[in-house]
């Protein structure tokens, strides 16, 4: 559900909010206007820096809101698949019926995914504990469900095959996922104002819920009812909370070891994002045992791929291949277990 990519790029983000929070309570620490804004009375008070905890708290949030994220798109596939029995309703109340409203079509209803979601008492629990239904829109699922109503797949699932065939029902709901609700705007609005992450986690939390849909009628399970997903979660958040600590604490003594390897490169025009970058991967190669070398300098490549400049990849992968090297030759790297150097 989560990975150490999207940890990594969550403490990355909040690194650099506490380090620009920090650097702007210096500059402007503070000249504050006294009384009328039109005076040039002003008085001198002291601004204090950000609290460091308040930020690990934020990383802390952000990684469990994947969980939410996750939470609330299957819980709109339930819902809009279950307006199926509120349509039904409404057909069946009309005074004047027309023939597809007598023989109104329910298969959804018995979708085998739709069943799991609806009967899956963890599920509920999850639910009602993240309070996800507050996240809901009634309007936006009618319309949502309208949409697949519409769309020429549903009505070749309703009008094709049996009533127990578990490709069909796997393909209707992944094309409800995939096509209907990721393709929808006011839905992706909506999501972007509930998560202010959905951008970043997006891509993690889709491929989750797309495992679940693709899994098989006795092999279907949620993510969090695997008995080691807990401990794998809390292993992930500490990870996360670790990696933003070691770095942050260690800053003046990595600049200091970064420092030297900059000599061919513009230390004023180097992205703060990149230096950020080359700290993090620093605190993984010194104290992050069980983390092969190889894949550290690997996942801030990709990183500084998407987050940083054209130029940065060549950038950060000179600096690491240096710092690397020259960690080994003074044989500080305490990698445990064989292939991690």
């Amino acid at each position: 559900m989560i990975t150490r990519r999207s940890v990594r790029i969550k403490a990355m983000q909040y690194i650099y909010a506490y380090e620009i929070t920090l650097q702007d309570s210096a500059v402007n620490g503070g000249t504050l206007m006294s009384g009328d804004t039109s005076s040039v009375t002003k008085k001198k008070t002291t601004i204090a820096p950000p609290a460091l905890s308040s930020f690990q708290n934020y990383l802390e949030k952000s990684i469990s809101s994947v969980k939410d994220q996750y939470l609330y798109l299957l819980l709109h596939l339930r819902e809009i698949a279950n307006f199926v029995e509120t349509d039904a309703k409404v057909k069946a109340s009309k005074f004047i019926k027309k023939e597809t409203d007598v023989n109104f079509n329910t298969k959804l209803l018995s979708n085998v995914l739709v069943q799991y979601l609806n009967n899956n008492a963890l599920f509920q629990l999850e639910i009602k504990n993240a309070n996800t239904i507050s996240h809901i829109d009634e309007n936006s699922i009618r319309q949502l469900y309208k949409k697949l109503v519409e769309s020429e797949a549903y009505n070749d699932y309703l009008n094709n095959g049996s009533d127990f065939n578990v490709d069909e029902d796997r393909n209707i709901i992944s094309y409800l996922l995939n096509a209907i609700m990721l393709e929808d705007e006011i839905f992706l609005a909506n999501t972007e104002e509930c998560f202010t992450n959905w951008m970043d986690d997006a891509e993690f939390v889709v491929e989750a819920v797309n495992e679940v849909i693709q899994k098989s009628k006795n092999e279907l399970k949620l993510h969090f009812e695997k008995n080691s997903l807990k401990d794998k979660f809390k292993e992930i958040n500490q990870f996360g909370i670790d990696l933003f600590n070691k770095t942050i604490s260690h800053k003046l003594e990595h600049q200091q070891m970064i420092e030297p390897k900059l000599k061919n490169w513009d230390t004023d025009r180097l992205a703060i994002i990149d230096v950020i970058l080359i700290r993090m991967a620093l605190s993984e190669f010194l104290y992050f045992e069980s983390i092969p070398i190889k894949v550290t300098i690997n996942e801030y490549l990709d990183i500084s791929k998407e987050y940083s400049t054209p130029k940065s990849k060549d950038f950060i992968n000179g600096v690491l291949d240096a710092l690397m090297r020259e960690l080994k030759d003074a044989d500080v790297l305490q990698k445990t277990g064989r292939g991690l150097l």
